[in-house]
């Protein structure tokens, strides 16, 4: 490593008791500091919301702050867990994500890897130097040349390379450019894979005009003029942490193990601080996907330059829809030999949706586990197997493998949580995750769906009489 890294070592607690569903959040910033600033964060705040979220774990995580250029943002945030002598995994989140997201995965992955997980430049608790890619390749380059230099930072040769959604687009870019550092690229539920349809618009808008419609066209523009998520956050100030609490309330509801009372109160926290930091890497999302999150350059057409082998893991219900990384892999194989015995596979986890590490971490540890077997070794994987004594192969194909518990639906799993085959809401509808357009979802509708948990969650903290108001205004 570097001389002048930053590095703090988080304590180690036991694990909190289990609860039922999220209540108040907690922990706040005196009550004369929150009424004395517009945006209810701070670099602090959001370092100890992590510190909070890693002190669920039994095993020790560091925190590094490493230098990838002159300027004082120039730094990538990054946890360091496991062993020093087994493979290195290197984690990467999505979009407005931070590397805390994996929380839960943690301990079940540390006695396995040597694990390494960051937040991207310019995002999380990383550095926010000042955005100005104004293409394609510019904002590739924002995130991928900063990531090798924190590799030559952090002293690493090869590795294996995971992320998550547009995380899962990047680390496939990076993997495209760098494939001398990559021993193994896995993808979770990535973004960017298929390219759009001719008709995507139609097909989730519908016919005739309705609020949804509305407000996806809304989104639409105020995508293409560089709004995001983290700019309306911020501009909403002190409504911002309600309006985050109300999402992830929301949110991470819908499959697998849900969050107890001391995970979602300490993960709000956490999601709000790092979505309403200061804007920089988060800027990129225009120049990378279309509206729709749709890739400007599909990985479909890209990877087939791919020179590392490659594992697809999603959740089941993932609006990414792992049909398409499947039919990818499909093609790939006509083209050329699996370079190991988990290349071109897609592993998909039952009852899990688009945030499947969070949702199933124990189906996921496993996942991993398996994806990584020629880096770890046959003796090593079976250990690890044999340490997920609850977790079995539902099928297996040449193509894909589908990851489910061993234990009868209904049984509770590892975080204390039903974990049902294909849970479904207390009414008895499907999921809400994926139900939307008929199962042809993607991010933009996911934003739709946060701008209407937001905008509910709004009208319900504002003064009474001003709902009336602001009806009146519109008219």
């Amino acid at each position: 490593g570097s001389p002048n890294l930053r590095v703090s070592k988080y304590r180690q607690i036991q694990q909190m008791p289990e609860g039922g569903e999220c209540k108040g959040s907690s922990n706040q910033a005196p009550w004369w500091v929150r009424f004395s600033r517009w945006r209810q964060t701070s670099k602090s705040e959001g370092a100890q919301s992590e510190e909070q979220l890693i002190q669920l774990n039994r095993h020790k995580i560091e925190s590094v702050n490493v230098p990838v250029g002159p300027a004082k943002e120039d730094y990538i945030h990054t946890l360091l867990g496991g062993q020093d002598n087994k493979p290195p995994l290197v984690i990467c989140p999505g979009y407005a994500a931070g590397i805390g997201f994996f929380f839960r995965n943690f301990d079940g992955l540390s006695p396995h890897f040597k694990l390494l997980g960051l937040d991207w430049l310019g995002t999380g608790l990383s550095g926010r130097p000042r955005y100005s890619a104004a293409t394609r390749q510019q904002a590739e380059d924002f995130f991928l040349d900063s990531l090798a230099k924190w590799k030559e930072q952090m002293g690493l040769q090869k590795f294996i390379l995971m992320g998550h959604s547009l995380g899962g687009y990047l680390a496939a870019c990076y993997a495209l450019k760098y494939p001398q550092h990559v021993e193994h690229l896995i993808l979770v539920c990535p973004a960017g894979v298929p390219q759009a349809p001719e008709n995507w618009q139609t097909r989730f808008l519908g016919k005739g005009s309705s609020w949804r419609g509305t407000m996806f066209k809304a989104f639409m523009w105020a995508w293409e003029k560089g709004v995001t998520p983290g700019s309306f956050v911020r501009t909403l100030g002190p409504l911002g942490p309600g309006l985050i609490d109300r999402y992830v309330n929301n949110r991470f509801s819908h499959h697998g193990q849900g969050l107890n009372d001391t995970e979602c109160d300490i993960f709000r926290r956490y999601f709000y601080h790092i979505i309403a930091a200061p804007g920089s890497g988060e800027h990129a999302l225009r120049h990378l996907l279309a509206p729709g999150a749709w890739a400007h350059a599909p990985l479909e057409k890209r990877l087939n330059e791919l020179q590392v082998p490659v594992t697809f893991i999603y959740g089941k219900h993932d609006w990414m829809q792992p049909e398409h990384a499947v039919k990818l892999c499909q093609d790939l194989r006509a083209a050329r030999a699996p370079r190991s015995p988990s290349d071109l596979r897609v592993e998909i986890i039952d009852d899990a949706g688009h945030f499947v590490f969070l949702e199933q971490p124990q189906l996921f540890n496993r996942a991993v586990v398996d994806a990584c077997a020629s880096q770890l070794g046959a003796e090593a994987t079976s250990r690890a197997a044999a340490g997920m004594p609850d977790v079995r192969e539902a099928s297996h194909t040449r193509d894909s493998s589908e990851w489910e518990y061993a234990k009868k639906p209904g049984a509770v799993g590892a975080g204390g949580s039903s974990v049902t085959a294909g849970s479904r809401a207390a009414d008895g509808t499907a999921p809400a995750a994926a139900a939307v357009s008929g199962g042809a979802v993607s991010l933009a509708a996911d934003l739709v769906e946060a701008a209407e948990t937001l905008a509910d969650a709004a009208f319900t903290q504002v003064p009474a009489g001003a709902e009336a108001r602001v009806d009146s205004a519109a008219r």
